[in-house]
């Protein structure tokens, strides 16, 4: 399964330029667009939440408050970054919009999670565990088009 959304206005290109997918028997097999379930599971950069708690496991071992707060949001920056990487090289996701949403995703996770943002004083971690399920759900009604 591509991790790339497919959208309705997708399928009409495709169909547009004649690129839907055809089996061994020459049958014309329609390429559907993404339903709710799959764009959530596309936008939601999984690997790289696990990833990021596993990395926030170790950091919690550190001690020097100067450098908590340069790990902790150097590290956040990184896996950003790592986030678009992942997504667009290995992944081959080429939607903007779905690159966005996904590191937005990522972006709100962490907040979830507490990572770097319990260093400000206005963070409660209550702020997270509200926003976490509102953007999860409501983002995938989004079809990302380019």
């Amino acid at each position: 399964m591509s991790r790339q959304v497919i959208s309705k206005r997708d399928i009409k290109r495709y169909h547009k330029l004649g690129k839907a997918s055809k089996s061994h028997a020459d049958t014309t097999i329609p390429i559907k667009a993404d339903q709710y379930v799959d764009r959530l599971l596309k936008y939601i950069p999984a690997e790289v939440v696990a990833c990021y708690v596993f990395v926030l496991g170790i950091m919690n071992r550190l001690t020097d408050p100067t450098e908590i707060i340069v790990i902790q949001w150097g590290i956040f920056v990184v896996f950003c970054i790592l986030t678009y990487l992942y997504l667009w090289r290995i992944l081959e996701v080429r939607k903007i919009q779905q690159l966005a949403i996904s590191l937005m995703a990522f972006v709100i996770w962490v907040f979830a999670l507490g990572g770097p943002f319990t260093l400000l004083g206005w963070y409660n971690p209550i702020y997270g565990e509200i926003l976490l399920p509102i953007f999860t759900f409501g983002i995938a009604i989004w079809e990302a088009e380019k």
